[in-house]
């Protein structure tokens, strides 16, 4: 039992200041991933004239993929009107207990298929380079990229556009094939 009044309010408010950041560390994981019939209501009311906001953002593929496309717009509008797009939201460091409590990482990584007119755009507007390496997916991403050989480029200049230089990504693209990977930690949401 403690003696002294200020030696127990302290233990007190330290056990308080854990709850506390344990709690948003909670929210800010489902800030970024949230739960996929909160995300389907609310795209499906935004835009119900839009086919794009149907059955795809109605359901996660199996494995934790999601088709939905208004996370992905709202985060990298630089990829113009995409076809399509399969992505996955992750918190990184969950699982580590040994960790202080603080602000959790979120990776955010998926695959585009751009419309003719938005690979002809990137194509036009930024340099793009032979890429030394494939792009870096979790497994089951991986497993969603197109068949084939693909030729992979990045471009230093189109990712400063996205980030801004305010988080960490990368994107690759084969712009022939219309494809565009994304891999970025904690992105953000624009306009």
């Amino acid at each position: 039992m403690c003696t002294d009044r200020r030696q127990h309010r302290a233990g007190g408010r330290g056990a308080r200041t854990i709850r506390l950041a344990a709690a948003a560390v909670a929210m800010a994981a489902l800030a970024l991933t949230g739960c996929a019939g909160q995300q389907t209501q609310s795209v499906d009311t935004a835009r119900p004239q839009d086919s794009r906001a149907t059955s795809t953002a109605a359901s996660a593929a199996a494995g934790g993929l999601r088709k939905d496309e208004e996370p992905v717009r709202a985060r990298f509008p630089e990829f113009g009107d995409f076809a399509s797009v399969v992505w996955k939201g992750e918190t990184l460091g969950q699982n580590d207990r040994e960790s202080v409590p603080g602000p959790t990482d979120v990776r955010m990584s998926g695959i585009v298929r751009l419309t003719d007119t938005d690979a002809a755009r990137l194509k036009d507007a930024y340099t793009w380079q032979n890429a030394s390496a494939r792009p870096d997916l979790p497994t089951d991403l991986r497993a969603q990229l197109p068949s084939g050989t693909a030729r992979w480029q990045t471009s230093t200049d189109f990712t400063r556009a996205v980030t801004g230089d305010r988080y960490t990504a990368t994107f690759h693209a084969d712009l022939g094939r219309k494809v565009l990977v994304f891999d970025a930690v904690n992105p953000e949401k624009k306009g």
